[in-house]
């Protein structure tokens, strides 16, 4: 256990000699009803009560072929955890965040015989479950604020949320993505395509490694060096999607033969007298040419291509790079077929990708390592549990909620942790999870849990103000008319608003939401992007390694400042406390979810004792500064 590494002398630092009970400038000072924040319904999917028995017999069945697979490798499987390990490991990997001392409290003190089952159900039924779900795929998806162009990202932004709200099963979220068509705020799916716009080979790659777990990207150049794609297989793929149109052209034939970028532009000129002619309107008028169509392009090879079976500049014809090979349907386009067979039950790598990533979200790591380096050759480290695990994907009809819920309830996923070092280059057994830092996003929302009230109380996007704004028909708008939306979009998005409705939300420049409500990303600089938060620009770009600047924040940073703020959730737990033993209680509940140990109480007490009120800063500061907080276990 971790517990002895907050046994340790209690560290001083500067800012701790101010008292617990300071006041200042604080966050919160206004009355949330003057500062409305717009709202948009969330309603969260709840999991399927009739699904409760086959839950616990699928979970039984994981953890007899787990169990069987110690027998073989020759491996003994963790002790059970803690309810207090439990409660921590459940709440960050469902809903992304550390409970609240309530939360850890009442869970710990209760005697329910089936009360982790009830917890499980309860978080995949949070709002934090939707939230901490996105944060996976924004990093996977490279999801950002503005995906190309003047092509705002909110409206696929806001799509992929909500689908992780309403538990959109997982083919259909991929094919809608795959075979979306038209702008992005009719259709927000459509976002997918436009992120790598004119780019169809890199697009192609990005697809193949993000939903069938194959890196194909070296064949779009020569012959894949280290497994069997060929470049001419690449371009038989790539070939299904190459017709792909992201933009309209300005003289299209819909805009009645004129170049409707100019027209507008001489138009604006005439009714906007500040008009400079660079781009003021670009947003509406580029914006609102992005839309995802289908063109009959031919793919063909390069001219430079050097291999015997085939010529350059020679035409190719569309292959998928797994039978079985796909049938075209009547008035199906090849996106449209390349889609269908890719997010199909009988594609052996869509299922498995999203089964070994799922499993590795639970576990720290997949069946199969590198979870998007599958080669022919790759054998799960428990082939029989992969097997067993893509059927029961198909049973749920891609449901990941459901599937997720039956991992969860495992005897293998409640195991303590490994703590010895992860070795990617062995097979791992599933003694239980693996230990792991949290991620740049749990650590954040943890920090908002200790401070605010409610973390999912705030959401940015204001419930398609901007994007009924900012869509408008190019064939027929006027100038007059995108003057006058332009006018309202600046009020509504301007600095002045923003910082006015954000001001409640806010300490010392920070706003104090989740991750998933912050922009997409955070500007660098930001706790989240020292802490390892992608920059989107690369598949899975987050990553968990230290740094001087992480030690800084945590040493002396405003999130760690703000944990005596007088208005943090923090704070007022701990004044409130009826006595400084349930205020020690209170304070090792919020950081660590557990009771504290004898000594580490002795020396909290003497803390408190030497340093008065200001000594349980002293404590709240070494606790979050310890690798048990920073860890899940």
């Amino acid at each position: 256990m971790m517990r002895s590494l907050c046994s340790l002398r209690l560290p001083a630092a500067p800012f701790m000699v101010i008292c617990l009970l300071f006041s200042g400038t604080v966050y919160g000072q206004k009355k949330k009803e003057e500062i409305p924040v717009p709202k948009r319904p969330i309603k969260i999917e709840p999991v399927d009560d009739s699904l409760t028995a086959q839950v616990k017999r699928s979970a039984f069945m994981i953890d007899r072929l787990i169990e069987d697979n110690y027998t073989k490798q020759g491996v003994k499987a963790n002790p059970a955890a803690s309810d207090e390990v439990f409660v921590r490991r459940a709440y960050l990997d469902i809903t992304g965040t550390i409970p609240d001392y309530k939360q850890a409290r009442a869970f710990i003190r209760s005697r329910s015989t089936d009360k982790r089952e009830q917890l499980i159900d309860t978080l995949l039924e949070d709002p934090g479950y939707a939230s901490n779900l996105y944060n996976f795929w924004a990093d996977l998806l490279r999801l950002t604020d503005r995906v190309n162009n003047n092509v705002p990202g909110k409206p696929y932004i806001q799509w992929v949320k909500e689908c992780c709200e309403n538990n959109k099963p997982y083919d259909e979220f991929v094919y809608e993505m795959l075979a979306a068509e038209g702008k992005i705020f009719d259709n927000p799916a459509a976002g997918y395509i436009q992120r790598d716009a004119g780019m169809p080979l890199d697009a192609m790659n990005n697809t193949v490694r993000i939903f069938l777990g194959t890196q194909v990207g070296c064949a779009q150049c020569h012959d894949h060096p280290f497994d069997r794609w060929k470049q001419k297989e690449f371009y038989e793929m790539a070939a299904y999607t190459f017709g792909t149109e992201t933009r309209v052209a300005p003289n299209d034939k819909k805009f009645g033969g004129k170049n409707v970028i100019s027209h507008l532009r001489e138009e604006l000129k005439r009714v906007d007298t500040e008009f400079d002619g660079a781009g003021k309107y670009n947003r509406f008028i580029i914006a609102n040419l992005q839309e995802v169509s289908d063109a009959k392009r031919t793919l063909v090879l390069p001219h430079d291509y050097q291999y015997d079976d085939a010529k350059p500049k020679t035409p190719v014809k569309m292959h998928t790079i797994f039978d079985p090979q796909p049938v075209p349907q009547p008035g199906e386009t090849p996106r449209q077929t390349v889609a269908r067979w890719m997010t199909s039950k009988e594609n052996p790598r869509f299922t498995k990708t999203i089964v070994n990533r799922m499993w590795k979200r639970a576990f720290g790591v997949g069946l199969i390592e590198p979870e998007d380096d599958m080669k022919d050759d790759t054998v799960a480290s428990n082939p029989e549990l992969m097997d067993y695990l893509i059927s029961e994907m198909h049973r749920l009809d891609f449901n990941l909620k459901e599937f997720m819920r039956i991992i969860y309830n495992t005897k293998a996923y409640q195991r303590e942790s490994t703590f010895g070092e992860y070795d990617p280059s062995q097979p791992y057994h599933f003694q239980g999870p693996i230990l792991r830092r949290m991620s740049p996003e749990q650590i954040w929302d943890s920090f908002i849990t200790l401070a605010t009230p409610d973390p999912n109380d705030y959401q940015r996007e204001p419930a398609q103000i901007e994007d009924d704004l900012l869509n408008i028909d190019m064939a027929s708008v006027t100038a007059e008319q995108i003057y006058e939306r332009d006018q309202e979009l600046r009020r509504v998005t301007g600095y002045k608003f923003r910082n006015e409705r954000d001001k409640l939300y806010k300490h010392q420049g920070l706003l104090l939401v989740r991750a998933s409500e912050q922009p997409q990303p955070v500007a660098p600089g930001h706790f989240l992007r020292q802490f390892g938060q992608s920059d989107r620009e690369s598949i899975q770009g987050n990553f968990d390694g230290g740094s001087v600047p992480q030690v800084l924040q945590m040493f002396n940073g405003p999130l760690t400042h703000l944990l005596l703020d007088s208005k943090s959730n923090m704070y007022n737990a701990v004044v409130t406390a009826r006595s400084p033993s349930d205020r020690i209680d209170v304070v090792f509940l919020s950081i660590l979810n557990r009771f504290p140990t004898s000594e580490e109480r002795s020396i909290a007490e003497d803390e408190i004792k030497e340093h008065g009120p200001s000594g349980y800063g002293n404590v709240i500061w070494s606790l979050v500064n310890t690798r048990e907080f920073m860890f899940v276990q």
